[in-house]
């Protein structure tokens, strides 16, 4: 039997896709993604669509022979009025009747034929009954209250198509939304000129009888007075499972949903794509995709991008997003999210985001960047990786210290694709400044340990043997040690490590030759997007703004998260001259 399937897309660039079953179009706003959707929609419904933006062609099957597409969709044609043979369907949009010219279905079979080869006639007269367009515009009303049939074969609107359909479909429907919402819906044809859906907890107790129901039924609400969020997923849910068509192009299905939600839908769309029902939609919610690829990686995902209003387009491997999806480290960071930005800051803890972020934003607020906590340094090249094969714009920023470990700092630069050729130099620059950092033996560094805990336990050892006037006078003294334990504990954990004057200072600590070669060093990682902190630790940012350096990081970003709104913006200083560097790598 035939079935009318989308077999190729081509781009405003010239690149091809062949959809199969489930199509999705993720990326950052205002990138193309609905665009492509009613471009499509356009060449695959309109005989003369408006000029290309996104897609500039658009391919799919075409049957044998009238009589074959006729047997696989049941197009009946009427006379009209003024005698004229027409076929009615429903809209691509689903919510209102179309009519077509059906005059030439008795003519010659080359005439015929010259309707069916020809693209541009075939969408005019056959692929509004082909294809679905379900927009964010048009889906609050899929199913909102409307008229009865006026004769056996009308479908008109989608509630007539759903009362055709029969109770088994109402019963799976009504599942889908329990499941979601917690809530039951009933369609309600008690009024014969009307049909609408209710809402309720328990539907079990209505009679069979649309007569004996419709006293009951005027007890429940009407699903039209509902949020947006079950409207519109009951409209989804309906489209799909009363509709008989092979194309669905379906904008942002998450609107007006929760992620809860739209995992969800996500769950549901991924099971009614299959070889006769063919899917493709945009989406910017990780939530969504997550739902997708819950349930099947046999689908196509293209990122799509545009700089300079010039679009780019990524085909992402969805087993490779479905690791992501079911890594521990990477799914609790939210690194999915990333794919719907313009461009990804990866840093090493999740205080360092929301830093930059809210630097980032003070400097340029008209930037659509995500910041992604790695966990450590020892994963951002990992997860900046990730981003880069799939064509999203990306840096990682790391603290100075990154330096201190030969091994460690390798692996980033072997994460930035250079060359062994190029990694050696930079590693010679790196042991130089190790060397100035002066670092200390181990046996060193526990001998310093040990003197430091010595003069805690004194400490310790005077309070528990002093003698006080009062309860509450012992209470406050002790306290106050416990505090001070806390700060000391910090301080003996910090003197274990080497490069101490590095994290407080970072660049200013070197020597002036080797200040020189630290800025061609990080001229050339970030030249490839790995950014070091030329200041040290974050904690150093804003030392000449008053903020002085800790190794209390809690009380640090507590401190430094009230100070940068009042902050002037001055891309000679710090932190505005890191961050503009970072967001003239992204966007230029």
């Amino acid at each position: 039997m035939y079935i009318y399937k989308l077999t190729r897309i081509v781009f405003n660039n010239g690149e091809e896709v062949k959809p199969g079953n489930l199509t999705v179009i993720i990326g950052p706003n205002n990138a193309g993604k609905s665009r492509i959707l009613k471009d499509i929609a356009q060449k695959t419904t309109i005989s003369t669509p408006l000029p290309n933006v996104v897609v500039n062609d658009v391919d799919w099957t075409t049957p044998q022979n009238l009589q074959e597409l006729r047997e696989a969709y049941s197009l009946e044609r009427h006379q009209d009025e003024y005698n004229n043979w027409v076929f009615r369907t429903l809209a691509p949009e689903l919510s209102r009747e179309r009519q077509a010219i059906a005059n030439f279905w008795t003519e010659e079979d080359e005439v015929i034929y010259h309707f069916l080869s020809k693209k541009s006639l075939f969408a005019e007269h056959f692929g509004l009954a082909m294809v679905a367009f379900i927009t964010t515009e048009h889906r609050l009303k899929l199913v909102k209250e409307a008229a009865s049939a006026e004769h056996e074969r009308q479908e008109a609107n989608l509630l007539q198509t759903m009362y055709n359909a029969g109770t088994s479909l109402e019963n799976e429907i009504q599942k889908l939304v329990k499941r979601a919402f917690g809530k039951e819906i009933k369609l309600d044809f008690t009024v014969p000129q009307r049909l609408l859906f209710r809402v309720g907890d328990d539907f079990s107790l209505i009679p069979s009888d649309p007569r004996d129901a419709r006293q009951p039924m005027q007890q429940y609400d009407k699903l039209d007075d509902q949020g947006d969020g079950i409207r519109s997923f009951v409209g989804i849910t309906t489209a799909l499972l009363a509709t008989k068509r092979n194309v669905f192009l379906i904008d942002e299905p998450e609107a007006f949903l929760h992620p809860p939600q739209a995992f969800r839908i996500g769950e549901f769309i991924a099971q009614q794509a299959n070889s006769e029902r063919q899917i493709i939609l945009a989406t910017h919610s990780a939530d969504l995709l997550r739902g997708l690829l819950s349930k099947t990686t046999d689908l196509t995902i293209i990122r799509i991008d545009r700089r300079d209003k010039i679009n780019y387009f990524n085909t992402l491997d969805p087993n490779r997003l479905q690791e992501l999806v079911n890594d521990p480290l990477l799914s609790s960071s939210r690194v999915l999210d990333g794919l719907f930005y313009s461009g990804v800051v990866v840093v090493e803890a999740d205080s360092d985001g929301r830093f930059y972020q809210t630097a980032s934003n003070k400097r340029k607020n008209d930037i659509d960047l995500y910041f992604v906590n790695a966990d450590n340094k020892q994963t951002v090249p990992r997860i900046t990786t990730l981003y880069r094969n799939m064509g999203v714009r990306c840096v990682g920023i790391v603290d100075f210290d990154v330096l201190n470990d030969s091994a460690e700092f390798k692996k980033q630069l072997e994460a930035l694709d250079f060359s062994e050729e190029s990694i050696t130099p930079m590693l010679t620059i790196r042991e130089e400044i190790a060397k100035a950092a002066k670092e200390l033996p181990c046996d060193e560094r526990l001998e310093k340990v040990k003197e430091q805990m010595k003069t805690l336990l004194a400490s310790l050892n005077e309070i528990q043997g002093k003698a006080f006037g009062s309860d509450g006078e012992a209470k406050f003294e002790k306290e106050k040690l416990l505090s001070q334990i806390e700060r000391r504990a910090r301080e003996i954990a910090a003197s274990t490590k080497n490069w101490n004057d590095f994290k407080e200072k970072g660049r200013a600590a070197l020597p002036a030759e080797l200040q020189f070669s630290f800025d061609e060093l990080w001229k050339t990682c970030s030249e490839k997007g790995l950014f070091i902190n030329p200041c040290g630790e974050l904690e150093s940012m804003l030392t000449h703004a008053g903020l002085a350096y800790t190794t209390d990081k809690r009380v640090w970003i507590t401190k430094a998260l009230s100070m940068l709104p009042r902050l002037e913006v001055n891309d000679n200083e710090y932190p505005w001259k890191f961050i503009k560097e970072i967001q003239d790598y992204l966007m230029g």
